[in-house]
Protein backbone atom coordinates (compact mmCIF):
# COMPACT_ATOMS: atom_id res chain seq x y z
CA UNK A 1 0.00 0.00 0.00
CA UNK A 2 1.18 3.54 -0.60
CA UNK A 3 2.75 5.32 2.39
CA UNK A 4 1.04 8.43 1.92
CA UNK A 5 -2.34 6.24 1.89
CA UNK A 6 -1.40 5.03 5.64
CA UNK A 7 0.10 7.40 6.90
CA UNK A 8 -1.30 9.76 9.89
CA UNK A 9 -1.77 12.95 10.08
CA UNK A 10 -1.63 15.58 12.98
CA UNK A 11 -2.38 19.59 13.16
CA UNK A 12 0.35 21.10 14.47
CA UNK A 13 -1.38 21.46 18.36
CA UNK A 14 -2.21 18.24 18.04
CA UNK A 15 1.57 17.07 17.27
CA UNK A 16 3.00 19.29 19.75
CA UNK A 17 0.18 18.75 22.38
CA UNK A 18 -0.29 14.87 22.62
CA UNK A 19 2.70 13.36 20.13
CA UNK A 20 6.13 15.33 21.19
CA UNK A 21 7.83 13.08 23.22
CA UNK A 22 11.35 13.83 24.11
CA UNK A 23 13.86 12.19 26.54
CA UNK A 24 17.51 13.65 26.97
CA UNK A 25 20.00 12.82 25.27
CA UNK A 26 18.13 12.46 22.00
CA UNK A 27 19.42 14.09 18.85
CA UNK A 28 16.91 16.16 16.13
CA UNK A 29 17.37 17.30 12.71
CA UNK A 30 15.34 20.24 10.74
CA UNK A 31 15.40 19.99 7.06
CA UNK A 32 13.63 22.31 4.78
CA UNK A 33 14.36 25.42 2.68
CA UNK A 34 14.28 28.62 3.85
CA UNK A 35 11.34 30.44 4.66
CA UNK A 36 9.37 27.18 5.68
CA UNK A 37 9.10 27.66 9.58
CA UNK A 38 11.74 25.48 10.93
CA UNK A 39 13.12 28.38 13.25
CA UNK A 40 8.89 28.84 14.85
CA UNK A 41 8.62 24.97 14.81
CA UNK A 42 11.67 24.75 16.28
CA UNK A 43 10.73 26.78 19.18
CA UNK A 44 7.36 25.27 19.51
CA UNK A 45 9.39 22.19 20.39
CA UNK A 46 11.79 23.55 22.26
CA UNK A 47 9.04 25.57 24.42
CA UNK A 48 7.86 21.86 25.40
CA UNK A 49 10.93 20.59 26.24
CA UNK A 50 13.50 23.23 27.56
CA UNK A 51 13.40 23.30 31.54
CA UNK A 52 16.00 24.74 34.02
CA UNK A 53 16.63 20.89 34.65
CA UNK A 54 16.93 20.58 30.67
CA UNK A 55 17.75 23.81 29.65
CA UNK A 56 18.82 24.65 25.79
CA UNK A 57 21.76 26.70 24.57
CA UNK A 58 20.86 28.06 20.85
CA UNK A 59 23.75 29.32 19.20
CA UNK A 60 23.08 31.96 16.66
CA UNK A 61 25.17 32.80 13.59
CA UNK A 62 23.02 35.53 12.61
CA UNK A 63 23.82 39.02 13.20
CA UNK A 64 19.75 39.94 13.16
CA UNK A 65 16.76 37.71 13.25
CA UNK A 66 13.86 38.83 13.91
CA UNK A 67 11.76 35.85 14.75
CA UNK A 68 14.74 34.77 17.25
CA UNK A 69 14.71 38.10 19.51
CA UNK A 70 10.96 37.33 19.23
CA UNK A 71 11.10 33.72 20.97
CA UNK A 72 13.76 34.57 23.11
CA UNK A 73 11.45 36.81 25.02
CA UNK A 74 8.21 34.61 24.84
CA UNK A 75 10.42 31.51 26.35
CA UNK A 76 12.54 33.83 29.01
CA UNK A 77 15.70 32.33 27.57
CA UNK A 78 18.71 34.58 28.52
CA UNK A 79 20.38 36.32 25.98
CA UNK A 80 24.24 36.34 26.05
CA UNK A 81 27.26 37.26 23.66
CA UNK A 82 29.48 34.76 25.41
CA UNK A 83 30.17 31.42 27.63
CA UNK A 84 29.81 30.84 30.20
CA UNK A 85 27.22 33.76 30.57
CA UNK A 86 26.53 36.19 33.23
CA UNK A 87 24.61 34.70 36.42
CA UNK A 88 21.01 34.68 35.55
CA UNK A 89 19.49 37.82 37.42
CA UNK A 90 17.13 35.51 39.14
CA UNK A 91 18.88 34.63 42.10
CA UNK A 92 17.04 31.41 43.15
CA UNK A 93 16.67 29.94 39.81
CA UNK A 94 17.95 29.02 36.69
CA UNK A 95 17.07 29.79 32.82
CA UNK A 96 15.10 27.21 31.08
CA UNK A 97 17.88 28.26 28.25
CA UNK A 98 20.15 30.84 26.80
CA UNK A 99 20.38 32.75 23.39
CA UNK A 100 24.35 32.76 22.39
CA UNK A 101 24.64 35.61 20.21
CA UNK A 102 28.26 36.96 19.89
CA UNK A 103 28.22 40.28 18.59
CA UNK A 104 29.18 40.84 15.22
CA UNK A 105 31.50 43.39 13.83
CA UNK A 106 30.65 42.69 10.11
CA UNK A 107 34.09 41.55 9.12
CA UNK A 108 33.64 38.02 8.32
CA UNK A 109 37.31 36.77 9.30
CA UNK A 110 36.81 38.32 12.74
CA UNK A 111 32.82 37.34 13.41
CA UNK A 112 33.82 33.67 11.89
CA UNK A 113 36.74 33.50 14.47
CA UNK A 114 34.54 34.94 17.43
CA UNK A 115 31.55 32.60 16.90
CA UNK A 116 33.53 29.88 16.40
CA UNK A 117 35.63 30.73 19.85
CA UNK A 118 32.04 31.43 21.67
CA UNK A 119 30.22 28.42 20.01
CA UNK A 120 33.01 26.22 20.92
CA UNK A 121 33.21 27.06 24.33
CA UNK A 122 29.45 26.36 24.74
CA UNK A 123 29.11 23.12 23.30
CA UNK A 124 32.40 21.25 25.27
CA UNK A 125 30.65 22.86 28.31
CA UNK A 126 27.09 21.47 27.43
CA UNK A 127 29.28 17.87 26.61
CA UNK A 128 31.06 18.12 29.91
CA UNK A 129 27.84 18.89 32.62
CA UNK A 130 25.37 16.87 30.93
CA UNK A 131 21.56 17.20 30.20
CA UNK A 132 21.47 20.36 27.99
CA UNK A 133 19.87 20.94 24.63
CA UNK A 134 22.33 22.39 22.21
CA UNK A 135 20.53 23.69 18.91
CA UNK A 136 22.78 24.65 16.23
CA UNK A 137 20.78 27.29 14.24
CA UNK A 138 22.49 26.44 10.97
CA UNK A 139 24.40 22.98 10.65
CA UNK A 140 26.19 23.59 7.33
CA UNK A 141 27.31 27.05 8.55
CA UNK A 142 28.69 25.61 11.74
CA UNK A 143 30.49 22.53 10.60
CA UNK A 144 32.33 24.41 7.51
CA UNK A 145 32.42 28.07 7.95
CA UNK A 146 33.03 28.02 11.71
CA UNK A 147 35.42 24.54 11.63
CA UNK A 148 33.11 22.74 14.53
CA UNK A 149 32.16 19.57 12.70
CA UNK A 150 34.86 17.51 15.27
CA UNK A 151 32.80 19.44 18.15
CA UNK A 152 29.43 18.81 16.25
CA UNK A 153 30.31 15.02 15.83
CA UNK A 154 31.61 14.91 19.08
CA UNK A 155 28.28 15.89 20.76
CA UNK A 156 25.97 13.74 17.97
CA UNK A 157 28.44 10.62 18.96
CA UNK A 158 28.71 10.85 22.58
CA UNK A 159 26.62 13.39 23.73
CA UNK A 160 23.41 10.71 24.26
CA UNK A 161 25.52 9.08 27.14
CA UNK A 162 25.59 12.42 29.03
CA UNK A 163 22.09 13.36 28.16
CA UNK A 164 23.05 16.30 25.40
CA UNK A 165 21.12 16.26 22.86
CA UNK A 166 22.08 17.78 19.60
CA UNK A 167 19.28 20.42 17.48
CA UNK A 168 20.27 21.29 14.18
CA UNK A 169 18.78 22.80 11.43
CA UNK A 170 20.06 23.50 7.68
CA UNK A 171 18.31 24.46 4.09
CA UNK A 172 20.13 21.89 2.24
CA UNK A 173 19.61 18.46 3.07
CA UNK A 174 22.91 17.13 1.05
CA UNK A 175 25.14 19.27 2.70
CA UNK A 176 24.35 18.52 6.44
CA UNK A 177 27.25 15.84 7.73
CA UNK A 178 25.95 12.61 8.02
CA UNK A 179 25.36 12.25 11.32
CA UNK A 180 22.56 14.79 11.42
CA UNK A 181 20.65 11.70 9.78
CA UNK A 182 22.22 8.62 11.04
CA UNK A 183 22.37 9.65 15.13
CA UNK A 184 18.95 11.92 15.07
CA UNK A 185 16.25 10.12 16.69
CA UNK A 186 13.84 12.91 15.50
CA UNK A 187 13.87 14.27 12.04
CA UNK A 188 11.52 17.01 10.52
CA UNK A 189 12.11 17.10 6.66
CA UNK A 190 9.42 20.35 4.83
CA UNK A 191 9.11 20.11 0.84
CA UNK A 192 12.20 19.33 -0.72
CA UNK A 193 12.32 19.89 -4.76
CA UNK A 194 15.78 19.13 -5.29
CA UNK A 195 16.45 15.44 -6.07
CA UNK A 196 19.87 15.05 -4.89
CA UNK A 197 18.88 16.45 -1.61
CA UNK A 198 16.51 14.11 -1.33
CA UNK A 199 19.16 11.35 -1.87
CA UNK A 200 20.33 12.24 0.91
CA UNK A 201 17.63 10.40 3.00
CA UNK A 202 18.57 6.79 2.53
CA UNK A 203 21.16 8.10 5.17
CA UNK A 204 18.54 7.91 7.99
CA UNK A 205 18.22 4.32 7.74
CA UNK A 206 16.04 2.03 9.24
CA UNK A 207 13.42 3.09 6.76
CA UNK A 208 12.64 3.37 2.78
CA UNK A 209 14.30 6.60 1.49
CA UNK A 210 11.87 6.46 -2.20
CA UNK A 211 8.67 6.49 0.26
CA UNK A 212 10.08 9.24 2.13
CA UNK A 213 10.69 11.14 -0.86
CA UNK A 214 7.57 10.76 -2.16
CA UNK A 215 6.28 11.86 0.69
CA UNK A 216 8.31 15.00 1.23
CA UNK A 217 7.71 15.82 -2.70
CA UNK A 218 3.81 15.73 -2.14
CA UNK A 219 4.38 18.05 1.29
CA UNK A 220 2.27 21.41 0.91
CA UNK A 221 4.19 24.75 2.34
CA UNK A 222 4.63 24.54 5.82
CA UNK A 223 3.68 21.06 6.28
CA UNK A 224 6.29 18.27 7.85
CA UNK A 225 7.49 14.48 7.91
CA UNK A 226 7.96 13.31 11.32
CA UNK A 227 9.94 10.20 11.32
CA UNK A 228 11.09 9.02 15.09
CA UNK A 229 13.39 6.25 14.32
CA UNK A 230 12.78 4.27 17.23
CA UNK A 231 9.80 2.87 15.60
CA UNK A 232 10.28 4.57 13.30
CA UNK A 233 7.12 6.16 13.41
CA UNK A 234 5.98 8.47 10.48
CA UNK A 235 3.47 11.04 10.71
CA UNK A 236 2.68 14.05 8.94
CA UNK A 237 2.30 17.33 10.92
CA UNK A 238 -0.27 19.66 8.30
CA UNK A 239 0.49 23.44 8.22
CA UNK A 240 -0.27 26.18 11.75
CA UNK A 241 -3.46 27.73 11.65
CA UNK A 242 -3.58 30.68 9.47
CA UNK A 243 -0.40 29.27 6.97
Amino acid sequence: MDLQLRLPEFDREEFLSERWNYAPGEHVTFLAPTQTGKTTLKFQLLQRTATPKLPAIVLVMKPRDAVVDEWQKRLKFQRTEDWPPVAWKRKFSNPPGWMVKPRHRFDPTVDDAQLRRVFRKAMLAAYKVGDRIVDVDEMYGVANELDLDSEMNTLWSRGASMGCGQWGGSQRPRNVPLYAYSQAQHLFLGYTPDKADRERFRDIGGIDAMDVSDVVMDLDDHEWLYINRSGPRLCRIRAAEGK
